[in-house]
């Protein structure tokens, strides 16, 4: 069986990639091992990301126009707009739907698993493939990067999400003070439905934390079951070798911020899977080519997240007390942008009015001297 490209991983980041390829005329392979699989994320995502993905109304369960923030000590600012802000996406119907398009496109799929390379060739549970390329969009701990000696992402966060029986309408809400190295969410779903998770980087604690956490905010509501999964947090130094690309997780291209993934992926996948149908040096521009086009802001907020991190939680109060100055909400609400955080900030610093309002926390952030 040879194939010019086989993609290891069928959930968004590997049917883009394979979907990019076929449509660059490569002969191309999808495997996925658990088709069925439900993902451990919220499905939130910007309007613009959505548009990038094409994803239909039906994958949509709802509009977000608001943010509820909440500080270690139980402060709550809320920031609204008029115009819809994000999206909730059904992410098991987005994952079947994309896999379809790429089918639509000429990939070939199949349920099976990669184990490893074996004399050149991908070995899997439905037997040896020969490929001119291989893209390996199979996770955090990914089978292809271990094969091709490529590094892992600097950091793995473990997330726990649980759904639960409530209602928070058009409402997205962000606790400080829950994990330690992280925050804790709740997204509305499905009507009636509520996505609650966390994540940390110490991965024994993640349990205990959600359920604690879901005994304050959602007392007495039902829980209708528990999933978890890994968030990479920064890119490793490579992505490409010889044959071989990364995309999604396997190659850290997720928000530093926020663990999300769908952002950065819908732009560096189908770019991942055009090099893999053109090979050759194609693979090794990859790498330019996707820091290229998400570099910037992974950058931004990988410098942010570091400086979170030496946030004590007195700053965290100051930060959530900023948030309530009606100017400053203002601009929040009018430039508020998921997948773009450093845009935000510039809007802010071009804004001298705002200056003063911002002057605890940068008190805080003056302490330490930037990686």
């Amino acid at each position: 069986m040879k194939f010019e490209v086989v993609v290891v991983g069928g959930g968004p980041a590997g049917a883009l990639a394979a979907r990019a390829a076929a449509k660059a005329r490569a002969k191309t392979l999808l495997l996925e091992r658990s088709p069925k699989r439900i993902p451990c994320c919220a499905g939130l995502v910007s309007p613009r990301t959505a548009d990038r993905l094409g994803v239909p109304s039906h994958v949509v369960l709802r509009e977000i126009r608001a943010v509820r923030v909440f500080s270690p000590q139980g402060r709550v600012v809320e920031l609204r707009a008029d115009e819809v802000k994000g999206l909730v996406l059904d992410r098991p119907r987005l994952d079947w739907w994309l896999r379809e398009k790429a089918q639509e496109s000429g990939v070939e799929i199949w349920t099976a698993e990669a184990r490893g390379l074996e004399g050149g060739k991908l070995c899997t549970t439905k037997g040896l493939v020969d490929f001119e390329a291989l893209v390996g969009a199979d996770g955090v701990y990914s089978v292809v990067a271990r094969e091709a000696g490529l590094p892992r992402p600097r950091e793995v966060l473990v997330a726990v999400q649980a759904e639960v029986r409530a209602e928070l309408k058009d409402t997205v809400e962000v606790h400080f003070g829950v994990a330690p190295d992280f925050f804790a969410w709740a997204v509305p779903g499905k009507e009636g439905i509520v996505k609650v998770g966390l994540a940390t980087s110490f991965g024994r604690q993640a349990m205990p934390k959600l359920r604690d956490f879901l005994a304050k905010r959602f007392r007495g509501q039902e829980i209708l079951g528990v999933r978890a999964g890994l968030i990479p947090v920064g890119p490793p130094e490579r992505v490409a070798s010889d044959r071989v690309v990364l995309t999604g997780n396997a190659a850290g291209q997720v928000k530093p911020l926020t663990g999300g993934g769908l952002a950065f992926l819908s732009r560096c996948a189908p770019l991942a899977g055009k090099a893999a149908a053109f090979g050759g040096n194609a693979l090794q521009e990859y790498e330019e080519a996707w820091r290229k086009a998400v570099g910037e802001e992974l950058a931004f907020q990988e410098r942010a997240r570091w400086l979170f991190l030496r946030l004590p939680s007195e700053a965290l109060e100051e930060l959530v007390q900023i948030l309530a100055n009606p100017k400053l909400a203002e601009v929040f609400s009018d430039f508020g942008d998921i997948d773009n955080f450093s845009a935000l900030s510039a809007k802010i610093l071009r804004r001298p009015g705002l200056w003063t309002t911002i002057l605890p926390l940068a008190r805080w952030l003056s302490q330490w001297e930037a990686p």
